[in-house]
């Protein structure tokens, strides 16, 4: 399992128009179908898996150059696209009604012999956990909201999810890839594209919280009463005006206490049973790696690993307006080449030197 990175992104909400998002469907398509063509699968989801790679298409297709809606927009007209067609490559998800309607797209793959049922369970179990993930174990102040699920009859996948910040009104994406040996934590993202740096991130999914996530294993199987009084009676009565001395980080909660005594119950065996433990969320989890620092001393990992991007083009008008027939004539040589030429047996050169002849070039 490798986790590409992430974007940040403003939230913008509404619509593409629809002659802008009819010809997404047909353009983010062929570009798809030619990738598919030229490469693989496999190929092609590692691509939508690089949050920069997505940005790009996103931008070439003719949307924002940095709206939250790039996500959904872009991935659904894929979706459109694949759908129309008999592909071996399918989109399932989205946010708000199609995210709830993920397990039941699936069961319509399986039934049509699209996917094993055994490939198809087990990729929406990763799927879960992925989100839980992103939701729980990299605290961002990020919330899910969407989740797209890319995958071929082979069950290799690729996953773009979402989160949002209204009051920030921000939100950031979330790129994975399938590969082999996964455990879904210790550094399976490659970065993360962003304008800012956040001071504040709880990041368990990376090995530099490892001790700290025993720490939170050894505490779960402690009787919660043996510390509990400390935290309350000792020096430093409760957490809610806990800083630690070189970050600062205020924790405006208190602890769940019969949480930390259904845990203790549970008794996890590791952190990954531990935080895939039905009704431990993000707050549970949180106070947990807190604690384990207090009793334990084990640090956990207070670094945002962003990187840092810039793009521009998009329906808003920036760099500038679309322009319809550019658009069409675009979709019309990708279609011309997708359909006349073995893209196997071409390089990228001869693909740039039929592009500099064509109309697209001379009216651009």
């Amino acid at each position: 399992m490798e986790r590409k990175g992430t974007a940040l992104l403003p939230l913008h909400y509404g619509h593409p128009p629809e002659y802008l998002y009819k010809r997404m469907v047909k353009l983010g398509g062929i570009l798809s179908d030619l990738i598919l063509e030229k490469y693989g699968n496999q190929t092609y989801m590692e691509k939508l898996a690089d949050p920069f790679w997505f940005h790009s298409l996103s931008l070439a297709i003719g949307f924002d150059w940095n709206s939250s809606g790039t996500t959904t927009a872009t991935l659904s007209a894929i979706k459109e696209y694949f759908a129309r067609r008999n592909s071996d490559v399918h989109i399932i998800g989205g946010k708000g009604k199609r995210l709830s309607e993920m397990r039941a797209e699936m069961d319509t793959l399986v039934k049509e012999g699209r996917i094993s049922e055994s490939k198809g369970t087990r990729i929406l179990e990763d799927a879960r956990r992925i989100a839980r993930v992103d939701q729980s174990l990299l605290q961002d102040d990020f919330d899910l909201y969407m989740q797209f699920l890319v995958m071929d009859e082979n069950g290799r996948w690729a996953i773009v999810q979402q989160g949002m910040n209204p009051a920030q009104r921000m939100a950031r994406r979330y790129h994975w890839i399938r590969r082999s040996g996964m455990d879904f934590i210790n550094d399976y993202r490659n970065g993360i594209s962003s304008e800012v740096v956040r001071d504040q991130v709880l990041d368990l999914s990376t090995k530099a919280s490892e001790k700290n996530r025993h720490s939170m294993v050894s505490l779960g199987k402690e009787n919660p009463e043996r510390y509990r009084y400390t935290i309350e009676n000792g020096p430093q009565r409760s957490l809610d005006n806990f800083q630690f001395p070189e970050r600062h980080l205020r924790l405006d909660y208190r602890i769940d206490w019969p949480k930390m005594r259904a845990i203790y119950e549970y008794q996890p065996e590791d952190f990954q049973e531990l935080a895939y433990m039905k009704g431990v969320g993000k707050s549970t989890i949180r106070a947990l790696s807190y604690l384990a620092e207090l009793v334990y001393g084990d640090e956990p990992s207070f670094r945002d690993p962003v990187k840092f991007s810039f793009a521009v083009g998009g329906k808003d008008g920036v760099p500038k307006p679309i322009n319809r027939n550019d658009y069409d004539i675009a979709i019309s040589f990708f279609k011309e080449l997708l359909g006349q030429t073995r893209i196997g047996d071409m390089s990228l050169e001869s693909i740039a030197a039929k592009l500099s002849r064509s109309s697209f070039q001379r009216t651009s």
